[in-house]
């Protein structure tokens, strides 16, 4: 029987007396690592070890429990995976409730999902294994995260130069991964990635994709209050839009809303020093639609506050980004201050 593990991430000591297994979240990374760790430690306590995968959209119950219930060649101890498990579990809960009550000894049942809806299953789980959430890690845990994920590509990389890389991809573990993997390349075996090469090699987020962010929040605050709803209030509402509708990461947004403030606080220098709107477009490369929606805000913008607003977005970048403070408040917040700014 196996010890009772906490459902959070962080408390979860995975162990060969587990028999059900749940890692449930977004993030594909975190599963596969936390899968080869369960592997891993199965393999040394039982030998070799069979891996049987099913999808949930093409297998049914009976399939997998038939498969846990069997023995395996030469009596291989087996992690039997099912993923997409979420219409799975909804499906079959009271089922899957009561083979925790009983689970066999010679496997372990791995249920992969997106999501995972709490209830008595969850405790049933517990007696025998565990459950793991996979969300996103703040960026602090992903630079972190950065730091130890180098020696397995054979680099060194230090905790301020991955934060460097996490504000320019965001905290998605895989597009890190693979960004370090290709970054690897270029060193030395046993080398430091420094940020000049991540200059080089990654660059910024994309100028397009920060100015279609920075686009949704210009014609949010352009836009004047309706139904309600102030410019602050459409703003934040369009931060929400970008972050749960266009898989937009909240830290990233944070990012190209400081990066917006900055741009405005240049053209505000460049006006005060005599260039005409017309050479402000050309040098922040704006046009169309865009660039009547930057003048406008610009027009809008009091020089006397600009230093402060760009000072309060940047500590709000620099606070998510080091773990303090949640970006999606941070964005509200200053949605708010910089609407009341602009009235």
């Amino acid at each position: 029987m196996a010890k009772r593990s906490s459902t959070k991430s962080a408390a979860v000591e995975l162990n060969d007396t587990m028999r059900m297994v749940v890692l449930y979240g977004s993030e594909m990374m975190l599963k596969r690592q936390y899968f080869q760790q369960l592997r891993d430690i199965m393999e040394k306590a039982h030998g070799e070890v069979q891996t049987i995968q099913f999808n949930a959209s093409d297998s049914g119950l009976a399939e997998v429990f038939d498969e846990l219930r069997s023995y395996g060649l030469m009596q291989q101890y087996k992690l039997v995976v099912v993923d997409e498990a979420d219409e799975f579990v909804k499906d079959n809960r009271d089922a899957l409730t009561r083979y925790a009550e009983n689970p066999v000894d010679h496997g372990t049942l791995v249920l992969r999902s997106g999501k995972w809806n709490k209830g008595n299953l969850d405790k049933a789980i517990n007696k025998v294994g565990c459950l793991i959430k996979c969300d996103a890690p703040t960026p602090a845990v992903a630079a972190t995260w950065l730091v130890s994920q180098a020696k397995n590509h054979k680099c060194k990389l230090d905790k301020a130069t991955a934060q460097v890389l996490v504000g320019r991809i965001g905290c998605d573990l895989m597009r890190l991964d693979a960004e370090l993997a290709k970054l690897s390349l270029l060193v030395e075996p046993g080398a430091k990635i420094d940020e000049q090469l991540i200059d080089q090699v990654v660059g910024r987020s994309s100028d397009e994709q920060a100015w279609a962010v920075q686009e949704a929040i210009l014609q949010a605050l352009s836009s004047g209050s309706s139904l309600g709803k102030t410019a602050g209030g459409k703003a934040i509402e369009k931060v929400h839009e970008l972050v749960d509708l266009s898989n937009q990461h909240e830290v990233l947004v944070l990012y190209f809303v400081a990066d917006l403030i900055r741009k405005l606080n240049m053209a505000l220098q460049m006006r005060k020093a005599g260039a005409a709107d017309a050479e402000i477009a050309r040098q922040m490369k704006l046009w169309g639609a865009r660039q009547t929606l930057f003048m406008s805000l610009l027009r809008r913008l009091p020089e006397n506050r600009a230093g402060a607003l760009l000072d309060r977005v940047v500590k709000a970048d620099a606070g998510s980004k080091s773990g303090l403070g949640n970006a999606m408040r941070n964005l509200e917040c200053f949605c708010t201050i910089l609407s009341d700014a602009l009235n």
